[in-house]
C-alpha cells in the first residue's frame, strides 16, 4: 500500500514514486524507501531500476537476506548492472565470505574498472570478520545461606562459505559447591528469510548439567518486519530425561533499530510431565554501538535435572569499544521458589579476520 504522506499526484505516478523513494534513501531515510519502492514494484515490477533501489534500500537497513534476494533477481534480468554486483559484494563481505566477495567484485571490475566505488572494492580489506571469540563470566549470590554460583563459557564462531556458521563452546559451572564442564558444537545455516540451527553437547560426570543434550531452532520472516521462531530440545540429566518446545514471535521496530520478542515455554519434565510460561524480551539500539536488552520469563527451568519454577528480570547493555572489540554487563534477579537469585554478568567479544 502506498504510503498515505505522499502526494496524490505522485501515488497516481510509479516514476514520481520511484524518485521520491531515491531521494528518501539518499537522505538517510531508507524505511520511507522501501515502502514507496514496494509500491512502484506493485505497479511496474520488471523495473529492474527500482528493484535495485529496494536493495540497496534494505541494504541501508541491515536487512542482508531481503537485499540479496533483490539484488540477485536485478543481476538475473540485467547481468551487466554494476551497481547489483557492487552491493552483492559489500553483502557477502559483511557475512564474512571473501570467496562471494571477490566474484561480484571481479564481475563489477570487468563491467566498469574505472569507477571509484569498484575500485573501492580491492582498496578495501578483501577478507572481513569472519569469526568471533566471546568469553563470558558470572557471579550469583544466592538466598537462604546458599553457597555462590558460578559460570565461565569461552566460545568460538567462525563463518563457513556463504551461509554456514559452526561454533563451539566450553563451559565451566559451579552451584552448590559442585563443578560441571560443559562442552557444545553448533552449525547454523542462513537461507534467504531466515535460519536454522543445530547444537549438541554434554557434561562428563555431570552433576546438575545434562549429560547430553540436542538442541535445534530456527526464525523464519513471515513478513517484512515479524518473524516466526521455534526452539527444541531433548536432554538427559542424572535424574532422567527433560525436554522442551517454544514456538515464539519477533518483530522489528524503528526501522529495524529495536525489536521486541516472546516465546511460549513449554517444558516435559523427568516424569514426563508437561509445565509451561513464557519469555518477553526487547532489544534497543540505542546508537551503532551501544545497545540495550531486557528480558522477563515466568517458566519452568531444569536445574540439577529437577524442572522448577523460575520468574526472572534481566537487564544489559553491549558497547562496541572498537570495530573488533564489544563489551556486555548485565544483572539478573530471579525468583526460584525455594531462594533468590541475583547474579552480574560480564562479557567480552572479539572480531578475528
Amino acid at each position: 500500500m502506498i504510503a498515505q504522506d505522499v502526494p496524490a499526484e505522485v501515488r497516481q505516478d510509479p516514476t514520481a514514486l520511484y524518485e521520491a523513494a531515491v531521494a528518501d534513501r539518499r537522505a538517510g531515510r531508507p524505511a520511507q524507501a522501501v515502502d514507496k519502492l514496494r509500491s512502484a514494484l506493485v505497479a511496474r515490477p520488471d523495473d529492474v531500476d527500482a528493484r535495485l533501489q529496494l536493495g540497496l534500500a534494505l541494504l541501508d537497513l541491515g536487512r542482508l537476506e531481503e537485499a540479496e534476494a533483490e539484488l540477485r533477481q536485478v543481476v538475473a534480468r540485467a547481468p551487466e548492472y554494476v551497481d547489483a554486483h557492487v552491493a552483492l559484494a559489500r553483502i557477502a563481505r559483511r557475512r564474512g565470505d571473501p570467496r562471494a566477495a571477490a566474484a561480484y567484485a571481479a564481475e563489477a571490475a570487468r563491467l566498469a574498472p574505472e569507477r571509484p566505488d569498484v575500485r573501492a572494492l580491492f582498496a578495501s580489506p578483501a577478507d572481513p570478520a569472519r569469526g568471533r571469540v566471546d568469553v563470558d563470566l558470572s557471579r550469583s549470590r544466592l538466598g537462604a545461606g546458599l553457597s555462590d554460583w558460578t559460570e565461565a563459557r569461552v566460545a568460538l564462531t567462525r563463518s563457513v562459505g556463504d551461509r554456514w556458521t559452526a561454533s563451539g563452546a566450553v563451559e565451566r559451572t559451579e552451584r552448590f559447591d559442585r563443578a560441571d564442564v560443559y562442552l557444545e558444537g553448533q552449525v547454523g545455516r542462513r537461507f534467504v528469510g531466515g535460519d536454522a540451527w543445530i547444537a549438541v553437547g554434554g557434561a562428563p560426570d555431570a552433576d546438575h548439567r545434562p549429560e547430553l543434550a540436542v538442541r535445534a531452532g530456527g526464525a523464519w520472516r513471515v513478513a517484512p518486519a515479524v518473524s516466526a521462531t521455534l526452539d527444541g530440545s531433548v536432554a538427559r540429566f542424572t535424574a532422567g530425561e527433560v525436554s522442551s518446545l517454544q514456538p515464539g514471535l519477533s518483530i522489528d521496530l524503528f526501522d529495524g533499530r529495536a525489536t521486541v520478542a516472546g516465546r511460549w515455554i513449554n517444558v516435559w519434565d523427568e516424569n514426563g510431565d508437561r509445565e509451561d510460561g513464557y519469555a518477553v524480551s526487547a532489544r534497543w539500539a540505542v546508537t551503532d554501538r551501544f545497545r540495550l536488552r531486557i528480558d522477563h520469563a515466568d517458566a519452568p527451568e531444569t536445574s540439577e535435572g529437577v524442572v522448577t519454577d523460575v520468574s526472572s528480570v534481566a537487564l544489559g547493555g553491549e558497547w562496541d569499544l572498537t570495530d573488533r572489540l564489544s563489551l556486555r554487563l548485565g544483572v539478573l534477579d530471579e525468583d526460584r521458589g525455594a531462594y533468590g537469585r541475583r547474579s552480574i554478568n560480564v562479557g567480552l567479544g572479539w572480531r578475528f579476520w
